[in-house]
């Protein structure tokens, strides 16, 4: 169940976010970004329901069975997060600093991408002791899906927030 409410939550995410991008022709950059938004929530829902960070978990460990570092698996998934959280971090302040100069709402929805990337990588890096500590397995409702739809409200709110006459405020 969870899976669906995260499909159709980055699928609402998805159309907020165009629907930003229609709001502001003449911010090219603020509109170039709303349709990236989108399309990269789109292509999360399409992730959430063919399960293709499995095939990635699938291939990475394949890869460690055939060159014989299986047997360390553990401290290379621990280093791969650590090194990834970092990265995550970096990107987060990079695009931070690049909408600088972007509508506040812009800048919310970095903030919130960045949150999604996060956990979607951690979650690709086959990290199973994540699901367990965000209480992964309920019967019912798979509550490790919280902090990715949390990211996903976010970058949703920011889409509804921004500007709906950019018209008036570039003059």
């Amino acid at each position: 169940m969870a899976d669906w409410v995260t499909v159709a939550a980055c699928l609402l995410a998805a159309a907020m976010s165009m629907r930003a991008a229609a709001r502001c022709a003449s911010a090219a950059f603020d509109r170039h970004f709303w349709q990236f938004a989108a399309g990269l929530l789109v292509f999360l829902a399409v992730n959430e329901l063919l399960d293709l960070h499995t095939l990635l978990t699938i291939a990475a460990r394949a890869h460690a069975k055939a060159f014989g570092w299986y047997g360390a698996h553990r401290t290379a998934q621990y280093a791969f997060v650590i090194a990834l959280s970092g990265a995550a971090a970096m990107a987060g302040l990079a695009m931070l600093w690049l909408t600088r100069r972007a509508d506040h709402a812009v800048r919310i929805a970095v903030v919130g991408l960045a949150f999604i990337g996060l956990f979607a990588l951690l979650r690709a890096a086959s990290f199973h002791h994540l699901g367990d500590l965000l209480g992964g397995g309920a019967s019912r409702f798979d509550w490790s899906s919280v902090p990715e739809i949390v990211g996903i409200a976010v970058v949703a709110c920011a889409a509804a927030i921004y500007p709906r006459d950019c018209d008036m405020e570039a003059s």
